[in-house]
């Protein structure tokens, strides 16, 4: 059920005290909503979005994390099936789900390895890319997602990172996706996750591509 997340291989948890430090460090206040035997739930409020963490520990009181999970909810939005459909294409550790009018985003994650806090700050990255995804899904005025990247709206950066289609006879010629891989052409899509890298419903890594989602025509 869960994507594994590590860093080295010394050890199987993370220390339940350097993870709340990080939380605090990059979001401030982290409010404790309750615990139940091993597994603790903090509330966390970001730019007006709520969230959970919520901490598995590897036994009650153990203060070391063998699993991480995030949930929000969201309630009162027009939500159907097809927006589900729509927002789970696009997310990347997460998984959107409806309870009747409401809809659920989570995420689980099993960790392995000693603890890193730049580790644990790509985690909530890919967390904080999930919410904006499905923000953006919910979002019933026309800003886009480019508006929600600051970068996207400096001109020389906008600029620099355009890449123009050739004209003419040129395009069909010219392989871009080729080129980018360093001149190798042997790879193309993988079947298996259409590109994506992840597969399932928690989104695990997919094994014919081992998350790249492109494979070799030597691996058929």
């Amino acid at each position: 059920m869960f994507k594994k997340f590590s860093g080295s291989k010394s050890d199987g948890a993370w220390p339940m005290a350097k993870i709340i430090e990080a939380l605090k460090k990059q979001y401030g206040a982290v409010d404790t909503l309750g615990e139940d035997g091993p597994l603790k739930v903090y509330g966390v409020q970001h730019n007006g979005v709520n969230f959970v963490v919520a901490l598995m520990q590897s036994a009650p009181a153990s203060g070391q994390i063998v699993e991480l999970g995030f949930l929000a909810r969201f309630v009162g939005f027009a939500v159907d099936t097809h927006l589900i459909e729509q927002i789970n294409r696009n997310l990347h550790i997460s998984v959107a789900a409806l309870e009747g009018p409401d809809l659920f985003l989570m995420a689980g994650l099993q960790v392995t390895g000693s603890f890193d806090e730049g580790q644990f700050s790509l985690v909530m990255e890919a967390w904080r890319r999930d919410l904006m995804v499905t923000l953006h899904g919910l979002s019933n005025d026309q800003h886009s997602m480019v508006e929600a990247y600051p970068v996207a709206k400096m001109a020389a950066a906008r600029d620099f990172a355009m890449n123009v289609a050739p004209e003419g006879e040129s395009v069909h010629s010219f392989d871009m996706l080729s080129a980018f891989l360093g001149g190798n052409s042997a790879k193309e899509v993988c079947g298996e996750c259409a590109g994506r890298g992840k597969r399932g419903f928690i989104a695990r890594i997919c094994n014919s591509c081992e998350g790249e989602g492109f494979i070799s025509h030597q691996r058929h």
